[in-house]
């Protein structure tokens, strides 16, 4: 009898376990917490966002440094908030452009259990602020722009609205800019952003900018250009036999490096391949995370984090040092705004004049001089680049700033005639630090219409070339480049033999006109 009273009861037991609720059955854990969003409110807070679970007294915030393995608990809540704030700090920094991920952990102070959590988290970063109080004016010739520093950057990007779209004109790490390239008669808009070059890291930016109208009659001269020496226009046919001039040391002024004219072509020179500089655009390299460690449950104990605690706002460095590029963007604005204050029109950037400077830089570093390493003109250069009308070359050696350069050549009447050449409409700098004696070297290149093109058609005159099965060759290229007849295939007539090109010439010159080159031939005489 007892047997039989036993088992109702263990029955009845049973029952009531399954019937009880889930928080009185058992001290079991709070449950997962779901992440719902994160974003970045300012350039040194970051907001992350969670949904309410069940069975939470508090809540305990982790986050680390995207791609390491070890949460750090910044911050415990009550179960009413569903949201918070890192602010960065010192015990717990927010670098501008570093990723961090972060997740939120359930805990219950009665159980002293906590739930599971996201493993992989939430990720954002923070940029600089957005700058702010940006003011344009022109005045004399040039148009000026100011703005505020904003938190967070050490460098300002500088944009000029071109044909709708933005285009870069500076990296600057001073809170001014000032620009002789804008555009007469019309309305120009500018907009600066914050920079933070510890991480490549753009900020915020205002998509109207702040615009200033320039008159048509802008860049006239406020004060009366010095004297300069008309510059030498190169003769095609002269052969001149100019010495290479001596690199200057870094305190010494550059010796007038005049371009010579342009030799005409007897020989086929030895072609350079040289690997112009190519102008980085800032990006942002994020790393892959692998998250695979837990957070530390209880919230009482923090974990330490193993990354070293920087300082919460970068800092810059007084005097950061420029880049290659921005040293020769810098050469271009200074050499502008010369220009503009002796009357001359400013120059316009080049991509192919620049590939042709840099080319040029690494070139001199090794010999100093307006003659290639190669033998050639430094002409060469540009039309390897697809530059046309050479308008002649400025190099120095030993300056250590964009300033020191173009005043240098300001003070030197042959390097000053040739940067105030009324004919020459754009400009290439070169810029490149020699690995020998550490001197920095500079070059300028110019050219009054790099994209103009020529074409010079060969006739086979009554021959045919096997290329193409025509009786004509057609070569296009940059005007002032020199093709070379040795260059040129050979075209082949039945019962003839070649006798080379008329006149026996050795290379032509493109021009902007269509020349046409016969094909002259010698009879094969019957045995």
């Amino acid at each position: 009898m007892k047997k039989r009273r036993f088992f109702p009861c263990l029955l009845f037991l049973l029952a009531a376990i399954l019937l009880m609720p889930a928080s009185i059955q058992a001290a079991s854990a709070p449950g997962t917490v779901k992440l719902n969003s994160i974003s970045a409110p300012a350039y040194n807070k970051i907001n992350v966002k969670w949904k309410k679970t069940s069975g939470a007294t508090h809540y305990i915030v982790y986050y680390k440094k995207e791609g390491t393995k070890k949460w750090t608990k910044i911050k415990t809540l009550d179960n009413s908030k569903s949201s918070y704030t890192h602010t960065s700090s010192k015990k717990y920094p927010i670098v501008v452009g570093q990723k961090y991920t972060y997740t939120v952990k359930a805990y219950n102070k009665k159980t002293k259990k906590a739930g599971s959590y996201n493993k992989k988290g939430l990720t954002a970063y923070t940029k600089p602020a957005m700058v702010k109080n940006i003011k344009a004016a022109y005045k004399d010739g040039i148009v000026t722009l100011t703005w505020d520093k904003a938190a967070g950057a050490d460098k300002y990007l500088v944009y000029r609205k071109d044909n709708g779209k933005w285009k870069m004109l500076a990296l600057k790490n001073s809170l001014s800019y000032e620009d002789a390239a804008y555009k007469k008669g019309e309305v120009n808009t500018y907009m600066v952003r914050g920079y933070y070059s510890g991480k490549k890291t753009k900020g915020s930016y205002d998509k109207d900018g702040v615009s200033v109208k320039v008159p048509a009659d802008a860049a006239k001269p406020t004060e009366k250009p010095e004297p300069t020496e008309k510059p030498v226009i190169p003769t095609p046919t002269a052969t001149p036999s100019p010495k290479p001039t001596k690199a200057p040391d870094p305190t010494e002024t550059p010796k007038p490096t005049e371009k010579p004219a342009t030799p005409t072509p007897t020989a086929t020179p030895k072609p350079v391949t040289p690997k112009p500089t190519k102008a980085p655009e800032p990006t942002e390299k994020p790393v892959t995370p692998t998250p695979t460690a837990t957070p530390t449950e209880k919230p009482a104990t923090p974990t330490p984090t193993a990354t070293p605690i920087p300082t919460a706002t970068p800092t810059p460095s007084p005097e950061p040092e420029m880049s290659v590029e921005e040293m020769a963007s810098e050469v271009i604005r200074l050499t502008n705004i010369e220009r503009v204050k002796a009357g001359r029109s400013p120059l316009q950037y080049h991509a192919g004049l620049q590939r042709a400077a840099m080319v040029r830089a690494e070139e001199i570093t090794r010999k100093f001089s307006h003659i290639r390493p190669d033998g050639t003109d430094s002409s060469t250069a540009l039309y390897e680049n697809g530059v046309a009308c050479d308008g002649g070359e400025n190099i120095a050696a030993g300056q250590k700033t964009p300033e020191a350069v173009v005043r240098a050549w300001m003070n030197s009447s042959g390097h000053k005639a040739t940067m105030m050449q009324q004919s020459i409409t754009h400009i290439g700098v070169g810029v490149c630090k020699s690995p020998i004696t550490g001197q920095w070297l500079w070059v300028q290149d110019f050219s009054s219409n790099p994209d103009l093109k020529g074409t010079v058609i060969f006739d086979a005159d009554g021959g045919v070339f096997n290329s193409n099965g025509s009786n004509t060759l057609a070569i296009t290229g940059p005007v002032d480049k020199i093709i070379r007849m040795s260059e040129i295939e050979v075209p082949s007539r039945e019962g003839y033999t070649f006798a080379g090109w008329e006149d026996g010439i050795s290379g032509v010159r493109i021009r902007k006109n269509i020349i046409k080159i016969l094909a002259t031939w010698t009879p094969i005489s019957e045995s």
